[in-house]
């Protein structure tokens, strides 16, 4: 089968992995053809960072390079591209930006996408060119990888518009949340695909990267970073190393704080398996509950049988979550406590999927979501 994906997450192989590199990966291992496109980026990328602009600059831009076999990627990058901001006056200034970003398919992106079985379209800026992609290829079939609410990733508005008219026409929507399932219009079709790990990686054997007789705890990941609550966390248990990955602290952070910055996937693997908990610090409201089942951190310490210190908000649903409040914990070394002193079970590994069977089962959906007139 030949697949098509735009995404926003770039493929390269030192930064910090997401279920869109997974499945990637797991469809080209298995045989299949994938070309993966990230989009919104352009020379303002420069501006934001300059080191991810000239590494796919020379690796990746406007055209495909084999990272493995079978899996192409591309780093989309015109001289300027839309984007979303928390500036009301920026998203309108950028509004008819994005109908004509997407309105214009690349040249290099034309024969794989014309040759494609499956189009992949993510949340974000991908959403622009759904319906160019519809009049370019209208056999294929197209799905809606949805695992994030636009509002939540601050999707303009003109994107929250562009996947409600997206909704009518597409073949398949695809979500590991039952909340986002249950929102998706009629009558669209609808299918929840648990989100999984890497097993083989978490399974090898690994040496503890932390100091003899030490207490770590580890948080991985930016969205929704809540600094705050970290702070407060590291403060009331200055015995405990606490390890951030992706996130960055605004203000002054407390001395047992270390900020690691990204990290290839692998490197990540043995802070997680020899922590003694874990932390997931979403500054979140109830519009954003669908993290529990969305969130890679969730499964990934739940597989290393880690006990979690996360919001109160989120539904415990293996029981190694222990809940604070957002709205002024009292008792935060009474939570690190029960962090520290909870049992590592092998109970919270229950039912957790590999990247290889979520890959299969997506695909397996998208054949069978294709109308008998498109098949024929």
């Amino acid at each position: 089968m030949k697949i098509f994906k735009f995404t926003s997450q770039p493929f390269l192989s030192d930064m910090r992995k997401v279920s869109t590199h997974f499945i990637a990966e797991e469809w080209a291992k298995a045989g299949h053809t994938v070309h993966v496109a990230t989009v919104g980026l352009s020379y303002l990328t420069l501006l934001k960072n300059k080191a991810l602009f000239q590494r796919l600059s020379v690796a990746q831009k406007n055209r495909f390079a084999e990272t493995s076999p079978g899996l192409f990627a591309s780093a989309y990058m015109p001289p300027l591209h839309p984007f979303s901001s928390g500036k009301p006056l920026l998203n309108m200034l950028n509004r008819p930006f994005f109908g004509l970003y997407g309105s214009m398919i690349p040249g290099y992106m034309k024969t794989p996408l014309a040759e494609a079985d499956v189009v992949i379209f993510e949340p974000g800026t991908c959403l622009s060119f759904y319906e160019a992609v519809r009049r370019f290829n209208p056999k294929a079939a197209c799905v809606y990888i949805q695992r994030d609410w636009l509002e939540t990733i601050g999707a303009a508005a003109v994107l929250q518009e562009m996947e409600q008219r997206m909704y009518r026409t597409l073949d398949l929507v695809i979500t590991p949340s039952s909340k986002i399932a249950a929102e998706v219009p009629a009558p669209c079709r609808v299918e929840i695909v648990p989100q999984a790990i890497n097993k083989d990686l978490f399974d090898a054997d690994t040496v503890s990267p932390y100091p003899e007789n030490t207490r770590n705890a580890i948080s991985v990941g930016n969205m929704l970073f809540d600094e705050t609550s970290l702070r407060a966390m590291a403060e009331a248990a200055p015995d405990v190393t606490f390890h951030i990955f992706g996130a960055h602290f605004a203000g002054p952070r407390p001395a047992n704080v270390i900020e690691h910055g990204e990290k290839p996937f692998a490197e990540l693997i043995p802070y997680m398996k020899h922590a003694d908990f874990g932390i997931a610090p979403y500054r979140i409201s109830p519009n954003e509950l669908y993290l529990a089942e969305t969130s890679l951190k969730f499964l990934q310490y739940a597989y290393c049988r880690l006990p979690v210190l996360t919001p109160d908000l989120i539904e415990d649903g293996r029981g190694n979550l222990i809940g604070y409040s957002l709205e002024g914990e009292t008792d935060w070394p009474g939570k690190i406590r029960a962090a520290l002193t909870m049992e590592k079970s092998d109970r919270f590994q229950d039912g957790i999927l590999t990247w290889e069977e979520v890959a299969e089962k997506i695909l397996e959906l998208a054949q069978a979501s294709v109308p008998a007139e498109k098949a024929a």
